[in-house]
């Protein structure tokens, strides 16, 4: 999972459950469904932050959305306070024949961004989110959490998009150093999405997190653009630090992520399910991706075009690896529709252990993924059930890029790359140290 895939529902929270502060809500069982049948048009013209840090947590963003569903639980400098949620079922569906478009420019003054600080510009059709996301300041310990099955769509009436969505902008923000663990800097288009997450940033100690069942069904079925005209920032000099710009029609994801952590216990998932449908092109014109020297472990760059994906994730980055627990699990990714991506990253030299740059343009791909990365202890082992993955596509893929590092060593385990792709399985266990 893009670690920030659901950044795109920043100011759009439909029912969240924002777990701050002792008074915080408490619900056992989650039912959220959210309809939208109306072309949505959002021009801002230019956001712009003076010089100054971003904060923990802290987020600046232009976005639009047509249908979100979204739980949430954070913690930002303070241990959560949740009570066990019940069953979670969300559905989304975006039904207009118009178009969700997002424009504006985000312009920020020289500064560091704090952990788990975002900025982004995006545009995006239907959204199912479920999202707990722990950040310290260093000292802090994260009790644990629980939640029962999550279904995000179901069979006959999955979280789906028709309308068409769109994306213009630019993100210019040179003097911005992404220094902090887990930032990042997005601009994006996304037909439809479902999403869990789970992630812990810098903190001293956390308790797992149990999920039950997770089913998840999307399907897009509108013409996805994002035609942004590129995105500067400074230096990614923090743990799993990243800059991207992409398209997506359809996408299932699951994700468990600790980054500069301590004492992180293991977290549990029940079956996962997940099935992806892509039938509209999908084009992604990401301009120039421009960034320093990507120095932090696992930190990246990327311009792609994807268009049906199942993916689940499972991510240790300098903290204490650790060995999560996850059932069977099925994926099943299917595009017929085009599939157009473009662009130019120009950045510092990747010295970071497992950073990279990447332009690539996918039809369809069913991915698992297990990453320790320069953690301070062996990494851990995952326990999981047999694994079942299907992928599928039938339409043209067609990739344009250019890459241009600057000198300088390579971290180990880095890697830079301009890559097509029309149908893919793929299963990975990696550790960098």
């Amino acid at each position: 999972m893009n670690r920030k895939s659901l950044s795109l529902m920043t100011g759009v929270a439909a029912a969240a459950l924002v777990i701050a502060a002792p008074t915080a809500f408490a619900q056992t069982a989650v039912s959220q469904s959210a309809t939208n049948s109306a072309a949505i048009t959002n021009n801002p013209g230019t956001l712009t932050l003076g010089a100054g840090d971003l904060g923990l947590g802290a987020s600046a963003a232009i976005s639009t959305s047509g249908a979100v569903s979204s739980t949430s639980a954070t913690a930002i400098n303070q241990t959560f306070n949740m009570p066990a949620l019940g069953a979670v079922t969300q559905s989304s569906s975006n039904t207009v024949t118009g178009t969700i478009s997002n424009e504006g420019t985000l312009t920020i003054g020289a500064g560091a961004a704090g952990a788990g600080a975002s900025a982004s510009i995006g545009a995006t059709g239907a959204v199912a989110g479920l999202s707990m996301t722990g950040i310290g300041g260093g000292t802090t310990a994260f009790n644990a959490l629980s939640v029962g099955d999550v279904t995000q769509g179901v069979t006959l009436t999955p979280v789906s998009n028709a309308a068409g969505v769109t994306n213009t902008g630019t993100i210019s923000a040179s003097g911005l150093t992404m220094s902090g663990n887990g930032s990042s800097a997005q601009i994006s288009a996304t037909g439809v999405m479902a999403s869990v997450s789970s992630s812990t940033i810098n903190a001293t100690s956390s308790a797992g997190t149990t999920v039950g069942n997770i089913g998840q069904n999307v399907s897009n079925s509108g013409i996805i653009g994002n035609t942004s005209t590129g995105l500067t920032v400074g230096d990614l000099s923090g743990k799993g630090a990243s800059a991207s710009v992409g398209a997506t029609g359809a996408a299932a994801q699951v994700s468990l992520a600790s980054i500069g952590g301590t004492g992180i216990a293991a977290s549990t998932l029940g079956t996962v399910d997940q099935a992806a449908t892509n039938s509209a092109a999908v084009t992604n014109t990401g301009g120039t991706v421009t960034t320093g020297e990507v120095s932090g472990a696992g930190a990246g760059v990327s311009i792609s075009a994807m268009g049906a994906l199942n993916s689940l994730g499972m991510s240790s980055i300098g903290s204490n690896g650790i060995g999560n627990t996850v059932g069977t699990v099925n994926q099943n990714a299917s595009n017929t529709a085009a599939i157009t991506n473009t662009g130019t990253i120009a950045s510092g030299a990747l010295s970071g252990a497992g950073s990279s740059a990447s332009i690539g343009a996918t039809g369809s791909a069913a991915s698992i993924s297990v990453g320790s990365i320069a953690d301070t202890s062996a990494s851990g082992i995952p326990t999981m059930g047999n694994v079942s993955q299907v992928s599928s596509n039938t339409a043209a893929i067609q990739n344009t890029g250019t890459v241009t590092l600057a000198a300088g060593n390579m971290g180990n385990g880095a890697s830079a790359a301009i890559s097509a792709v029309g149908a893919g399985a793929f299963a990975s266990f990696r550790s960098v140290k």
